[in-house]
């Protein structure tokens, strides 16, 4: 089994220049322990990222790594001009020498949607208009598209990504036509911090969808099994007591950041609780505690959901690097061992 860090890269009281580097050294460290994947959120005039543009971050990842694979969760394609996105997608791949992983989506905020002058109800049509694009990028020499969004005339294509057709994708949690059109193209699903009975639901859809489009053209060369990921907080130390007293307020931290933009147009973020003890003791998006603790609540999560490819977030709030830099060689020498024999 394979196993990811996902980042928000959400604000600290740490001076930016360090922050950043601070995060690289951390990527680094997971480089060299053996993590599968790095996967960095966008998001835009908001506290919960500092990386509104991921692909100049992921830049600098691939600079400072050798095996770990990068990649944006989730490029939100309605920010961004699919064909000038294409060539950054394939400046990634080749500055990590095939490395990258391609996720893509919608777009989950509304209210960052709003100050770029788009609603929600029209997110649907510009991703699969965006995706036509950047998939003809990917797959042709010329650029051709007239749609209702972007137009497009015999653009010549002179940068391809390494990995053929093109990175491998990832995407949110689906339903209806976008799950059969996202299993198509055979991308990996996140399904995201929801309690595990709930997530299992959304994951056995996904799969059925695999199966029903196993044909599709562009599932050539992709795993013939759905690769299904899910995020979950975790934070490890020597005690149970300690571990707790750490993800607390770290969460609240990370939480009033996610919340503080939604907050400013009235409103409450509507897929996450606000509570600590909720997210831990009732969502289980949060896991804190000893090794045995972690260990033995990622591998329930698991065998509940049906999740392959968990996805951990061990730098949030106010953790400090240090306590993300312990969390992690715990993680690494004394919880994944168990977990990759899943």
């Amino acid at each position: 089994m394979k196993l990811g860090l996902f980042d928000h890269l959400d604000r600290n009281d740490v001076p930016l220049p360090r922050f950043y580097e601070e995060r690289l050294q951390l990527i680094e460290a997971a480089d060299v322990a053996g993590i599968d994947s790095y996967h960095l959120a966008e998001h835009h005039w908001n506290p919960v990222g500092m990386a509104p543009l991921p692909g100049v971050f992921l830049g600098a990842v691939a600079s400072r790594t050798k095996r770990i694979r990068l990649g944006p969760l989730a490029y939100a394609l309605a920010f961004h001009d699919p064909l000038i996105l294409a060539e950054e997608v394939a400046m990634l791949d080749q500055m990590s020498n095939g490395r990258l992983e391609l996720g893509v989506g919608r777009g989950i905020s509304p209210w960052e949607l709003s100050m770029y002058g788009i609603t929600m109800n029209e997110t649907r049509d510009l991703f699969r208009e965006a995706m036509d694009v950047m998939i003809q990028y990917f797959t042709e020499d010329r650029v051709n598209h007239r749609g209702s969004r972007w137009r497009y005339l015999d653009v010549p294509v002179e940068l391809k990504p390494i990995q053929k057709p093109f990175p491998p994708l990832w995407y949110g949690s689906s339903s209806g036509a976008t799950r059969d059109y996202i299993a198509s193209l055979g991308a990996a699903m996140n399904a995201g911090w929801s309690p595990s009975a709930r997530m299992k639901q959304s994951i056995d859809l996904y799969r059925d969808a695999w199966d029903r489009t196993k044909d599709a053209p562009l599932r050539a060369g992709r795993p013939a099994e759905a690769t299904i990921g899910s995020v979950r907080m975790v934070v490890v130390a020597e005690t149970d007591a300690e571990a707790e007293s750490l993800a607390q307020p770290a969460y609240e931290r990370w939480y009033a950041s996610l919340e503080h933009q939604s907050n400013s147009f009235g409103f409450t973020a509507m897929f996450l609780p606000a509570t600590y003890e909720i997210a831990r003791r009732r969502v289980g998006s949060v896991i804190a505690g000893t090794p045995d603790t972690v260990r033995a609540e990622l591998t329930r999560h698991l065998a509940e959901s049906g999740v392959n490819y968990p996805l951990l977030q061990i730098a949030f709030g106010g953790l400090s690097h240090a306590h993300a830099l312990r969390t992690l060689k715990l993680l690494t020498t004394e919880v994944l061992p168990a977990i990759r024999k899943l």
